[in-house]
């Protein structure tokens, strides 16, 4: 009896967490981290909150039957189209954000104030976005080098609700790569039990001072600092 190939296995299963700030922009082609442990450097810059809904990748495709002469059933089905697609729904209100809502150059910021114009002979923009989720030590991370902001929902100003910029952005070719997916494990990452799990015959571990927990290495969010991610120019 030949065993099946793959298995039922719990760990591969994984909740869509933000690992640390979770979703970054940049310049069009610039390519993410080259692991999924290593730190994202500038130009990538943090886009911030978003709503607990999280980001949503979509896809649809446009097909066509292959049916021949002989049947009335397709014997192929190809397809003809493509589209990748990435939605949030953002929570900050900076120059980052509302440039990327309106699909405008990002405007400068003087003390706290900006100013900046909804233009109607403005061109396309285009962007880089990537998505960073972790559960535990495992880490997915999806990055888009080239997209373009393809549908914006309302902005309903509430009272008693944050104020939504809710963006669509279509994935685009570049170069015959539509997007970049990274699944791995962060060696940097330590849960923090991590010392009761490794006892010694005495049923207080290693370290019989400090009843046998071991030191535990901060948490990363993808291998730097908060701090290091928001200041990406």
């Amino acid at each position: 009896m030949t065993t099946p190939v793959g298995a039922l296995n719990p760990a591969e299963v994984q909740v869509g967490t933000a690992n640390g700030p979770g979703i970054y922009i940049a310049p069009p082609g610039t390519p993410g981290p080259a692991t999924v442990s290593a730190a994202y450097a500038a130009p990538w810059r943090v886009l911030g909150y978003l709503s607990d809904d999280g980001p949503t990748i979509g896809q649809s495709t446009d097909t066509e039957d292959i049916t021949p002469w002989q049947s009335i059933v397709p014997i192929r089905t190809i397809i003809t189209g493509r589209q990748v697609t990435i939605q949030f729904t953002l929570w900050q209100l900076n120059p980052d954000t509302l440039a990327l809502y309106f699909g405008t150059p990002t405007p400068e910021e003087t003390d706290g104030n900006l100013d900046m114009q909804v233009r109607t002979d403005q061109p396309q923009r285009l962007y880089a976005v990537s998505i960073d989720s972790a559960d535990a030590d495992r880490v997915l991370r999806i990055t888009f080098p080239r997209a373009s902001l393809s549908d914006a929902g309302d902005m309903q100003i509430q009272r008693g609700a944050a104020i939504p910029l809710d963006c669509t952005l279509s994935a685009l070719d570049y170069g015959g790569v539509l997007a970049d997916v990274k699944l791995g494990r962060n060696p940097a990452f330590a849960p923090a039990d991590m010392g009761l799990l490794t006892t010694g015959t005495n049923g207080h571990g290693p370290n019989p001072g400090n009843g046998g927990i071991q030191p535990v290495p901060a948490v990363g969010n993808g291998g730097g600092g908060r701090r290091g991610h928001e200041t990406g120019s």
